[in-house]
């Protein structure tokens, strides 16, 4: 068959048909079709830049209005500053709603600003009337728009949402209003207040600034919450007890003294079956005194550390370690090397591990450890075999290397790990040692 030909006939065909075969097509493969804005060299100028953005908003609305279908799925709208476009974009949200959409998209983000905690961009565009008043939506991602939770009518559809660059001081309107909600993303919202929903059973925070220091959290389904950003304090009315995942990355350091609060903050997600903590927590908890574990045996199977295995961490590790009674995997994901503070501490790096300090988890249910960013490292090297002379029923050890390390690396890192064992040759007693590449 002569492609070429092929091509040829279907240029002569009548535009009606062509736009027929077109709106068939996914969006990205249409936009293809299209040498208006395709392979365009797009040069600094303004005009240049402007020309290209409005090739495409006429491409997308035309493509939309001779849509045939009268149900979509998802509907995905990305427009940075969206000023000068407000009628496209006005059309193009009522053509989702009007197709019955089940998962929508609104992202008005501007990209230049996305990377700072603290960008809160000007509200450009607001949320349509028929967005509040629809009700098939399941799935709905706001970023960047005027929104305001009050208004959606009960009880709403919804069963995820997910938020980013938004006031909402109204949360709690909003999830009263959705009965149905079972996951809730906040990304770099500020304003964030009481979270409370029986039927909510994922909850992830990403950079937020909240309404008050602390904030209540009433979640009694939770199965999986995930915070990351600066320290803040929640206070879990009710939760799950039996949780899969909790994940906590306290980003950026404090002076303040707040290991009791982490502490009170990890027995409340005691149940979680998976738990990844961060160098900020093993820092914090290491400094209460006379502290061995945590108040109250934690019921996790699967311990994540982050971890840059500096000295200063060493004792919050084994104290984690020594709270997890029933831990059957630990993995110690390797941060980028950092710049160490000369400090001193009762004991060397290099004795510190020596101790025999034997937890309960290590003699009878720990089997797997894993090491992410494996790069044999001396810290490394003395943890594992810490390990290997505490463990009683530990099967395997599995070690990653970094993604793209060189043949070189990997080779150093092979001679260091004869110094554990033989890659791929099981011990004495069962332990098998393996390399994996990232």
């Amino acid at each position: 068959m002569d492609s070429k030909r092929d091509r040829h006939r279907l240029s002569t065909l009548p535009e009606h048909l062509l736009f027929l075969i077109i709106s068939k097509l996914p969006f990205k493969e249409a936009v293809k079709t299209s040498s208006e804005f395709v392979n365009r060299s797009v040069s600094s100028s303004a005009k240049s830049i402007r020309d290209a953005r409005v090739a495409f908003i006429r491409f997308m609305v035309n493509w939309v209005s001779r849509f045939s279908g009268e149900v979509i799925e998802s509907f995905h709208l990305c427009l940075s500053k969206p000023t000068g476009f407000e009628t496209e974009a006005k059309h193009l949200i009522e053509f989702a709603i009007s197709k019955q959409v089940q998962n929508l998209v609104l992202d008005l983000s501007n990209l230049s600003c996305t990377a700072s905690n603290q960008a809160r961009p000007a509200v450009l565009f607001q949320l349509l009337e028929c967005v509040y008043n629809q009700v098939t939506v399941e799935s709905l991602k706001l970023f960047a728009c005027g929104f305001d939770p009050s208004r959606i009518p009960k009880p709403s559809s919804f069963k995820s949402l997910c938020f980013g660059w938004i006031k909402l001081g109204k949360i709690t309107t909003l999830l009263s209003s959705s009965p149905l909600l079972e996951r809730l993303s906040i990304l770099k919202c500020w304003s964030v207040g009481l979270i409370t929903r029986d039927r909510l059973r994922e909850l992830k925070f990403e950079n937020c600034d909240f309404a008050k220091d602390y904030t209540w959290i009433d979640l009694p389904n939770i199965q999986i919450f995930k915070y990351s950003g600066s320290f803040h304090y929640f206070q879990f009315l009710r939760v799950q007890r039996r949780m899969e995942e909790a994940y906590l990355d306290f980003g950026r350091e404090t002076d303040d003294e707040i290991g009791t609060l982490i502490c009170d903050l990890l027995y409340d997600l005691l149940s979680a079956r998976k738990l990844m903590v961060c160098p900020f927590i093993i820092k914090a908890i290491k400094d209460i005194d006379y502290l061995v574990h945590l108040k109250a045996p934690m019921k996790t199977r699967h311990l994540v550390i982050k971890t840059n295995l500096v000295p200063v961490e060493f004792e919050g590790i084994r104290l984690m370690i020594n709270s997890y009674p029933e831990l059957e995997t630990l993995t110690f994901h390797m941060l980028p090397p950092v710049s160490v503070a000369r400090t001193s501490h009762w004991f060397t790096a290099d004795t510190y591990w020596n101790f025999p300090i034997c937890h309960k988890c290590l003699k009878k249910t720990l089997k797997v450890v894993e090491v992410r960013n494996f790069t044999g490292g001396t810290y490394e090297s003395v943890m594992l075999r810490y390990l290997f002379g505490s463990y009683r029923v530990l099967e395997r050890v599995d070690l990653y290397l970094p993604v793209g390390t060189s043949e070189s690396v990997k080779t150093s890192v092979r001679v260091t790990m004869r110094t554990l064992g033989d890659e791929g040759v099981a011990s004495s007693k069962g332990l098998w040692i393996r390399l994996h590449n990232g």
